[in-house]
């Protein structure tokens, strides 16, 4: 796994078709690691401070992907507030839980934690059943033409809650927002984290087999895009591999 993908920001979770420690949506609280008491230093309080003084302290030590954490203190400190106060009640419970993963001691530990955070279900669902956290497969034909696969600027396509761009796994969303420009070619974000800092928050159920959809408000020179990204959309292993 490179440095790139194990890049922390401020709420991770295994993403939805593979783990990984890129930054991501809004993950379920993990059972019992988001509750461990530290046997080290810790957090005094779980707030937008101390966690951001936290990963700055993990990255110091060469944590696995906290070193690559790229949001200074300030921008660090503004997106957790938003997990905490305005993403809804999903991202501020999971803001928590990552927090409580931070109060480790060993960086071993932390990640372990953190890669419990709502890990999803094993597999594909059908599209009909929504009491999975699975992704929806799609065979080669329709993988490659899903909804925002051929985007190459922002005005390409427009997204709603009903039909959100597609990708497989959480991580794609920072890579489809980090590939597509704006219309004079320009890139709204320089890195991962910033795309990631962008996200407003789910907005529930949607897409064509009712995932769970990501919203991210764009800025580019020509207007701010609202993007609605469906995660859980994934090809088909080949069959005859």
């Amino acid at each position: 796994m490179t440095a790139r993908a194990v890049a922390v920001a401020v709420v991770i979770v295994v993403a939805g078709c593979g783990g990984s420690h890129h930054p991501t949506g809004t993950p379920s609280p993990p059972s019992n690691q988001a509750t461990s008491t530290s046997t080290g230093p810790g957090l005094a309080t779980v707030d937008a401070d101390s966690i951001c003084d936290r990963i700055a302290e993990l990255g110091r030590a060469s944590c696995g992907g906290f070193a690559d954490y790229s949001l200074d203190r300030t921008e660090c400190v503004a997106d957790l507030n938003r997990s905490l106060d305005e993403r809804g009640e999903a991202a501020h419970a999971a803001t928590l839980a990552y927090g409580r993963c931070l109060e480790l001691d060993a960086c071993n530990a932390v990640l372990a934690c953190i890669d419990q955070m709502g890990a999803p279900d094993g597999g594909f669902r059908a599209c009909a059943d929504t009491t999975s956290s699975a992704a929806v497969g799609r065979s080669e034909p329709d993988w490659n033409q899903r909804r925002g696969a051929a985007s190459r600027h922002y005005s390409d396509i427009a997204t709603t809650k009903a039909e959100p761009i597609e990708v497989c796994g959480i991580a794609a969303e920072m890579d489809w927002l980090l590939a597509v420009t704006c219309d004079d070619g320009s890139q709204p974000f320089t890195d991962f984290d910033h795309a990631h800092a962008s996200r407003v928050g789910n907005v529930g159920p949607g897409g064509s087999c009712g995932a769970i959809i990501d919203l991210y408000e764009v800025p580019c020179p020509e207007q701010v895009y609202s993007i609605y990204i469906d995660a859980y959309v994934c090809p088909l292993p080949d069959p005859s591999a």
